[in-house]
C-alpha cells in the first residue's frame, strides 16, 4: 500500500510542470491544419478544463460532415493505455467547422465538467482524428498531452 502511495505522488509530481504539449498530426495532404490549441493546464481535481482550437482548412477545401474519432490514453510506466475510442458529429459539437470558408481562422472551444473522482491523476494523451463525414477520408488530427493534478 505504502508503495502505490509513493508511485502516486511521484507521478503527481512529475507531470504537474509539464507544458500543455500538442502536435498537428494531421497527414501531408490534410487540408485541416491545427494552428494553436490551449488546454487548462494542469488540470486540478474537481476543475472544469476548457480546451480552445485555432485551426484552418486549406484553399479550396470546405466541409459540410464532419465527424471526429476521439482517442484517449493515461500513461503508466512510460506506456499510453487507451481506454476511450469514439467517433463524434464535429459539425453538432461545433457548428463554426462545417461550411467553413477555407484559408479562415476558426476558432472552437470545448468545456470539460470534473472528472470522476476516482479518475487517477497521471499524464493524459487526447489523439482526435477528424473526417470527412461524406468519403471518411481523414481531414486532420491533432494530439495533446495534458497532466491531471490534486
Amino acid at each position: 500500500m505504502m508503495f502505490i502511495l509513493l508511485l502516486t505522488l511521484c507521478i503527481t509530481a512529475a507531470v504537474a510542470n509539464k507544458p500543455t504539449n500538442w502536435t498537428d498530426c494531421g497527414l501531408k495532404n490534410s487540408t485541416l491544419h491545427f494552428d494553436s490549441v490551449v488546454s487548462t493546464n494542469p488540470v486540478h481535481t474537481n476543475e472544469t478544463q476548457y480546451i480552445n482550437k485555432t485551426f484552418h482548412f486549406s484553399s479550396g477545401h470546405s466541409y459540410n460532415n464532419i465527424t471526429c474519432e476521439y482517442e484517449q490514453f493515461w500513461q503508466v510506466l512510460g506506456h499510453w493505455f487507451r481506454f476511450l475510442d469514439l467517433r463524434v458529429n464535429s459539425c453538432a459539437e461545433h457548428p463554426a467547422m462545417c461550411n467553413a470558408k477555407p484559408d479562415t481562422e476558426i476558432f472552437v472551444e470545448t468545456k470539460h465538467p470534473p472528472l470522476n473522482p476516482l479518475t487517477p491523476h497521471g499524464m493524459y494523451r487526447s489523439k482526435q482524428t477528424y473526417r470527412d463525414g461524406n468519403t471518411n477520408e481523414v481531414i486532420g488530427c491533432v494530439d495533446m498531452m495534458i497532466p491531471y493534478v490534486k
